[in-house]
């Protein structure tokens, strides 16, 4: 680890120096039989070609792709399955469903993305795998790969050496360059600050058996109850009408 820290001022300077390489290309190596098939595999390769590295398909050699069984002796196909790899007299072969559940264009990219080591079938898969700049083979083209380049920088090795001229040197340093994207670590989302809440303080139950029921005016009792103390309440005694005093002639 030590050792690719130190690399990483030198890396930089390298870099900048060189300035972008230029563009490259990457030929993909399958045989495709039929014209249904030529047309699926180059519209894919289509699908994840860039003018910084053009891929093309090169049909002299490599995997043969068919659609249906070798021969009518073949065993059928699982009806789930959209394509299936087998070694016909020492010939790697992707056979191809033609009633399976993806519909061919489908299908061969899903096994393309197998058959040469993408993790999906895009431009940037295609860039990172093909182009050779990963050189440690981890998926990404980073520092390290940079550093690999850079032990062998001046030697006539085959590690490093990207454009296939037998040695290490600027040329390789332009198409690593032109190849290398840092990964970029996204930023965390700034936290929203919420204002302080002021803590209410809660009431202090009174004390058990401390609590005095409010008191209460007893009520007149009605005529006919009975008083306290047993007994019935009297009646109360009618006013006497006052009759008016004569005057004294």
């Amino acid at each position: 680890m030590k050792r690719l820290w130190g690399f990483r001022p030198l890396c930089a300077a390298l870099l900048l120096t060189v300035g972008l390489g230029v563009a490259d290309a990457a030929s993909v190596k399958l045989q495709p039989q039929g014209e249904a098939l030529t047309r699926a595999v180059q519209a894919a390769l289509g699908a994840i070609s860039t003018k910084e590295l053009p891929v093309t398909l090169d049909s002299g050699s490599g995997t043969v792709l068919v659609l249906g069984g070798a021969g009518s002796s073949a065993a059928p196909f699982n009806p789930d399955v959209a394509a299936r790899v087998v070694t016909v007299a020492g010939t790697r072969r992707i056979e191809f469903n033609p009633a399976g559940p993806l519909p061919l264009e489908q299908a061969v990219r899903q096994e393309l993305a197998r058959e040469l080591g993408f993790k999906d079938w895009t431009a940037e898969a295609a860039r990172t795998r093909l182009s050779g700049a990963d050189l440690n083979g981890d998926g990404q083209i980073d520092l390290k790969d940079l550093a690999i380049l850079m032990e062998n920088y001046g030697k006539a090795a085959s590690v490093g050496d990207l454009n296939q001229d037998r040695k290490v040197d600027d040329a390789d340093l332009r198409i690593f360059s032109s190849q290398y994207k840092p990964v970029r670590t996204p930023e965390p989302a700034p936290v929203e600050q919420k204002p302080a809440e002021t803590p209410t303080t809660p009431e202090t139950p009174a004390a058990p058996g401390t609590d005095t029921p409010p008191a209460s005016t007893p009520a007149e009792p009605a005529p006919g109850d009975s008083a306290p103390g047993g007994g019935e309440t009297p009646p109360s005694t009618p006013a006497q009408p006052t009759e008016p005093t004569p005057k004294q002639p």
